[in-house]
């Protein structure tokens, strides 16, 4: 009896092609995934470090605290150019803000898309005890920073 020896058929090699293939796509989504999250994860720091910068001047600033609460950023960017304290903090605030929207391309900075829901606002309310806060919603509104602290 003769053997015959035969390779693969055209079938089994197509279904292996498309086995290897969900692969290849499952690993380019993963990936996909985890940029998207560590995205995320840097935004929230900055936000998270920018909040408390803001928090720290209002605080280090007691007795003017209270000029601190008409601060709101949105897509448009001016400074004051102001000569009190607050004025200045707050435009250090628009050029730290107006940082984050940067991102580098060939060694050209470009400024990120920004949306009017993305704004940033501090709230002073003054009473027995003044409470600062500051709302920072980004991601088109749907991500929101909230840091409240009683300053004085």
């Amino acid at each position: 009896m003769v053997k015959s020896n035969r390779g693969i058929s055209i079938i089994e090699s197509m279904v292996c092609m498309v086995v290897i293939g969900i692969g290849f796509i499952a690993i380019m989504q993963l990936s996909a995934f985890s940029i998207n999250s560590m995205d995320r994860a840097t935004e929230k720091n900055k936000l998270n470090y920018l909040s408390e910068m803001v928090m720290e001047d209002m605080i280090g600033d007691p007795d003017n605290v209270a000029r601190y609460g008409s601060f709101m950023k949105t897509c448009s960017y001016s400074l004051n150019n102001g000569s009190n304290p607050y004025q200045k903090m707050q435009d250090k605030w628009r050029n730290k803000l107006e940082e984050k929207n940067q991102i580098r391309i060939n060694n050209k900075d470009k400024k990120m898309p920004c949306d009017n829901l993305d704004t940033k606002k501090t709230f002073v309310n003054s009473g027995a005890n003044t409470s600062g806060k500051v709302n920072f919603f980004t991601r088109k509104g749907k991500q929101k920073k909230y840091l409240g602290v009683v300053v004085k």
